[in-house]
C-alpha cells in the first residue's frame, strides 16, 4: 500500500493468505492492496482489508503504552480472531483494554463478546441500534438464499445468489450481540497510557449512530463507514447532508492518513472524491425524483447514464448501492415511498440491488453479478 507516505508510514508488517493466494480477497477478486495489520504511525495501527466490499471490513489498534484500543470488531468471531492474531506482538506487550464501535453494522461491532470484560465505548445513538439486525437472521438468509438461487422460476434466484455470496465468506453462527457499555453523545476524549483518543459523534448519516475516532498525537483518524474508497457506500439513515458533514469535519482535522470503514488508507483526496459522489448522485437522481421515477427506476437510469459511466464511481466497488441510497434521498425530498416494515423492507431494498447488480456483469465484486 504505497498510495500514502507519510513519515515513513504506513508499513505492512503481516497478514494472512486466502487459500495459499494472497493476492485475493475473501470474494476471490484480485487484492487492490495487501491485507494484513499495518503501522500507520509511532502508536496507531490499521487491519486493513481488501478490496473493501461487503464485511470487508478495516479494524483499527492504538498501542497505549501497555493497554491497547481496538477500534471495531469484525463481522464474526473467526475474522476478529484472525484480527487478533496477526497483532499478537503488540497485544503481548499492550493488551487490549478499550473497544470502541465506530457504528452498529454487524461487521463493526459482532466480534464485541471477545471483548466482553473490557470497556467497550459507542454513541449512545449506536447502542441503541445494537439489536437492529440479529446473527441469527444472516445466518437464516445466507442458507435461504443458497436455497433461492436454485429455484429460478420464483424469480427470486438472483437475489438468492446475491445474498448467498454476500455472507459466503462469514460464519454467523455462535455470535451473541455485545452492546457497549459506556455511551457518549456529541464528543468524548478518553487518555489512555497517556495517548489522547477523541471520539466525535456525526451520526445520524451512515447509521443512526455514526462516529469517527482521532489520535492528535498521531494525527490519525479511523473513519469507520462515513468513509468509504473504491467501494459504492451506502446510506442506511442519513441525511446525506450529515455524511457531507462528517467528511468536511474530516479533511477540517488535517490528518496525516485516515483510516476508512473500507478500502485502501485515504488521502484527503479520497474524501474529497466521496463529496464528489454523494453531490453528484444528489443532483442526478433529483432530476429523475422530479420525473416521478421511482427510486429503482432512477437508480439503473443514473447508472447506465453517460455522466455516470464516465465518473470514477464506476468502477467502485458495488454501485448497485446506489438503489438504497436512491431510497434515502427521496424520503429527504419528502417522497411516500411504500416500503415493508422494518427488516422485510431491507430485505426488499436488497432485493432491488441484486436486480441491478445482475444487470451490471462487468461490476466488481464479481461472484456478485454471476449466476455460475
Amino acid at each position: 500500500m504505497d498510495r500514502v507516505i507519510a513519515g515513513g508510514f504506513p508499513r505492512w508488517l503481516v497478514g494472512p493468505e486466502r487459500g495459499g493466494k494472497a493476492a485475493l480477497t475473501r470474494f476471490g477478486e484480485s487484492a487492490r492492496f495487501r491485507e494484513g495489520l499495518y503501522q500507520v504511525g509511532q502508536q496507531a495501527y490499521a487491519w486493513m482489508v481488501p478490496n473493501g466490499s461487503w464485511g470487508e471490513t478495516n479494524i483499527g489498534l492504538i498501542d497505549c503504552n501497555g493497554q491497547s484500543v481496538l477500534i471495531d470488531t469484525c463481522w464474526d468471531l473467526r475474522f476478529t480472531r484472525e484480527v487478533l492474531t496477526g497483532a499478537a506482538t503488540i497485544l503481548k506487550r499492550s493488551p487490549i483494554e478499550f473497544v470502541i464501535n465506530t457504528h452498529a453494522d454487524g461487521d463493526h461491532c459482532w466480534g464485541n463478546q471477545l471483548f466482553a470484560d473490557k470497556t467497550i465505548i459507542s454513541t449512545q445513538a449506536c447502542i441503541r441500534q445494537m439489536h437492529h439486525l440479529h446473527p441469527r437472521s444472516l445466518h437464516a438468509l445466507k442458507l435461504g438464499g443458497r436455497l433461492l438461487r436454485r429455484l429460478p422460476f420464483t424469480r427470486l434466484d438472483g437475489f438468492g445468489h446475491y445474498m448467498a455470496e454476500m455472507f459466503a465468506p462469514y460464519d454467523f453462527r455462535d455470535i451473541e450481540i455485545t452492546e457497549p457499555g459506556e455511551g457518549f453523545s456529541e464528543r468524548k476524549e478518553i487518555t489512555v497510557g497517556g495517548t489522547e483518543i477523541v471520539l466525535m459523534e456525526v451520526g445520524p448519516g451512515h447509521t443512526d449512530g455514526d462516529a469517527i475516532v482521532y489520535v492528535p498525537k498521531e494525527r490519525v483518524a479511523y473513519a469507520g463507514d462515513i468513509l468509504f474508497v473504491g467501494a459504492t457506500p451506502v446510506m442506511w439513515a442519513g441525511p446525506v447532508r450529515n455524511i457531507v458533514a462528517a467528511l468536511r469535519l474530516l479533511l477540517d482535522l488535517r490528518p496525516r492518513l485516515i483510516v476508512p470503514g473500507h478500502g485502501p488508507l485515504a488521502l484527503p483526496s479520497d474524501v474529497a472524491a466521496l463529496i464528489n459522489y454523494w453531490e453528484f448522485i444528489q443532483t442526478e437522481l433529483h432530476q429523475r425524483y422530479l420525473r416521478d421515477m421511482t427510486p429503482l427506476e432512477a437508480a439503473k437510469d443514473v447508472v447506465f447514464s453517460a455522466a455516470f459511466r464516465a465518473s470514477p464511481f464506476a468502477a467502485w466497488d458495488s454501485p448497485e448501492r446506489i438503489v438504497t441510497n436512491a431510497h434515502g434521498l427521496y424520503r429527504e425530498w419528502g417522497a411516500k415511498l411504500r416500503t415493508l416494515p422494518g427488516k422485510l423492507g431491507v430485505m426488499d431494498l436488497m432485493r432491488q440491488q441484486a436486480a441491478l447488480a445482475f444487470a451490471l456483469p462487468g461490476a466488481t465484486p464479481g461472484i456478485m453479478h454471476n449466476r455460475g
